[in-house]
C-alpha cells in the first residue's frame, strides 16, 4: 500500500496551529474522521491519546506518526500536518515535532499497517525530504514532495 494512496491533498493541514501534544492529536484525528466520512471522531481520538500516553510516537527528526488500531473501519485511513512552530511531543530524540503523519487501520489487520509505518519511516530518514515537506506552501505541493520521495526512496 503506498502512502501516496493513504494521503489526499483535502487530507493535509499545511499550518497547524495546535502546540500542545494532546490537543493537536485530537485536533487531527477529529480532522481525519471528517474527510473521510468517519463518524466515530471521538473514539478515534481517544484510542490515540490512549496510544500515545502508552509511548510516544514522536519517531524524532521532528516526525511523528499517532497510530491505532479499530474495530468497525474498512480501511487504513491517514492524514498529514505540519506544523512551523513545532510542538512538545516527548520524540525520542527530545525535539519539537513539525511533521506529523496519523493513521488508524483496521484492528484485525497488520499487514498494511505495518507496511505504511515502515514506508512513511523510510521517506523521513531523509533530511531533504523533511526539509522540503516543511517548505511546501500547498497541501498539494506537500503531496507532490511526499509522492516523489516515495517513488524516489521506496520505488
Amino acid at each position: 500500500m503506498r502512502i501516496q494512496e493513504l494521503i489526499q491533498k483535502n487530507g493535509i493541514i499545511i499550518d497547524l496551529k495546535s502546540t500542545e501534544k494532546m490537543e493537536t492529536v485530537d485536533r487531527i484525528a477529529r480532522f481525519l474522521c471528517s474527510i473521510n466520512g468517519l463518524s466515530n471522531a471521538q473514539e478515534v481520538s481517544a484510542k490515540i491519546i490512549e496510544r500515545e500516553n502508552e509511548m510516544s510516537t514522536g519517531i524524532g527528526f521532528g516526525i511523528a506518526i499517532p497510530h491505532a488500531r479499530f474495530s468497525g473501519i474498512d480501511r487504513l485511513y491517514m492524514a498529514a500536518a505540519r506544523s512551523v512552530e513545532g510542538i512538545e511531543f516527548e520524540a525520542l530524540d527530545d525535539q519539537p515535532v513539525h511533521l506529523i503523519f496519523m493513521m488508524i487501520s483496521p484492528a484485525n489487520t497488520s499487514t498494511g499497517h505495518t507496511e505504511a509505518l515502515s514506508s512513511l519511516s523510510r521517506i523521513m530518514a531523509y533530511e531533504e525530504v523533511r526539509s522540503d515537506l516543511l517548505q511546501a506552501k500547498t497541501p498539494e505541493e506537500f503531496l507532490e514532495l511526499l509522492t516523489e520521495a516515495e517513488n524516489k526512496y521506496i520505488g
